[in-house]
């Protein structure tokens, strides 16, 4: 295969799969990735969960350095120069390409007065992991702010190692935003029944420091004050992608692209957090911030990256597939999930499965401990099946 420059900034899950991707496609030149952070690629799906109890102290991948890629770690891409096809990163250096993939992930949201340090604490970054995992000791005290995906497993991690949990969620559940009331419900008392103590609908006040400026609680709006030894912002994430806003490039809460990867500028592509491409199954372009989207997403762009010219381009069609594990408990999901949906429950082997539907078309699932069940309807999700042809698969 013609030799060529490919150049990916962002060194996570993305850049890890397109790489490998390229290299099992037979690409022979120089693949570089420039990545801020000082690590070589890792998993991030752990930090929540194995890292933040101490069950594992790296998730390093493990064939991050026998892909044949040149790693610059601990280097921010500053700007783009399209025309010259070249990256200007904070080391001084341009960095020039072919093809560039971009794939910056993105940042923890923070909030105003609760910028981290001196008690306080975001989880993007293995290194938040490590911090925050000294402050969950047994018998440690942690404020989780945001009822998330993240906030739930922090809480979740915390219980496990024997520290008390306060979760202030501003809505009226957790995960209600993201999975509607019926599975809202059910993740409430899930965490109730291991002693997290939920403030929901609630907001924060002041912010409460001691003589040496360390957080040490919070005021609520109604006034309750809750103590603590370290608080945690699980908010979630913006897309890394202000440093393009001169580009040229089309942005709109992230990068824009079609559903073979491709951006507004030729020979630039974008995969996983901080891009936003076009899904058929959704009808219109959505950033989906799973695991497995970028693993989806980087075989595309890999695909097309090698295609011969005149080929039809490779684009993204499968359902998206998310996970959560909160005590012994993995919620697991399927497809386009809205809370505005229509909701079906049935019960599995005495576990839960909601089938989200509209206009009795399926859109989405999710299932609480029963796997089988939710990937069986990745199918009829993509398929456009109705909800009644779900229920008769699962149900039989």
């Amino acid at each position: 295969m013609a030799s060529r420059s490919i150049l990916i900034v962002g060194a996570g899950l993305g850049a890890m799969r397109l790489a490998g991707q390229l290299r099992q496609h037979g690409l022979d030149g120089s693949i570089t990735v420039l990545g801020a952070e000082s690590h070589l690629p890792y998993d991030r799906p752990p930090l929540s969960k194995q890292v933040l109890r101490g069950e594992a102290e790296t998730t390093t991948f493990p064939d991050a350095e026998t892909l044949n890629v040149r790693w610059v770690t601990g280097t921010r891409a500053l700007s783009l120069d399209a025309a010259g096809s070249r990256i200007l990163a904070d080391d001084g250096h341009a960095y020039g390409y072919d093809t560039l993939v971009l794939a910056s992930g993105g940042r923890a949201r923070t909030l105003p007065g609760l910028e981290p340090g001196h008690g306080v604490h975001l989880l993007r970054t293995i290194d938040d992991a490590h911090a925050l995992r000294r402050e969950i000791r047994s018998g440690g005290r942690l404020i989780v702010i945001g009822g998330g995906f993240i906030g739930c497993e922090i809480a979740a991690s915390a219980r496990k190692v024997g520290a008390e949990v306060d979760l202030i969620e501003a809505l009226s559940a957790p995960l209600v935003r993201v999975l509607g009331p019926i599975a809202a419900a059910k993740v409430t008392q899930l965490h109730q029944l291991h002693c997290v103590r939920l403030h929901l609908g609630a907001t924060i006040a002041e912010t409460l420091r001691d003589a040496d400026g360390m957080f040490c609680g919070i005021r609520l709006g109604d006034g309750k004050l809750i103590e603590a030894d370290a608080l945690v912002v699980g908010i979630g994430i913006l897309p890394e992608v202000d440093w393009l806003k001169e580009s040229g490039i089309a942005l709109e809460d992230g990068i824009v692209c079609d559903s073979s990867g491709r951006t507004s500028i030729p020979n630039i592509y974008a995969l996983g957090d901080a891009a936003q491409w076009w899904h058929d199954l959704a009808g219109k372009h959505r950033r989906v911030e799973h695991w497995t989207t970028t693993v989806d997403q980087a075989q595309v762009v890999a695909a097309n990256i090698v295609a011969q010219q005149g080929e039809a381009p490779a684009t993204l069609s499968a359902a998206p597939y998310f996970w959560s594990d909160q005590y012994d408990i993995k919620i697991q999901g399927m497809g386009f999930i809205d809370p505005s949906d229509h909701v079906d429950e049935i019960t599995i082997r005495d576990r839960a499965v909601l089938l989200y539907s509209r206009d009795r078309i399926l859109r989405g699932v999710v299932g609480f401990s029963i796997p089988i069940a939710v990937m069986r309807t990745k199918p009829l999700i993509e398929r456009g099946a109705t909800v009644q042809e779900a229920i008769a698969l699962l149900t039989p």
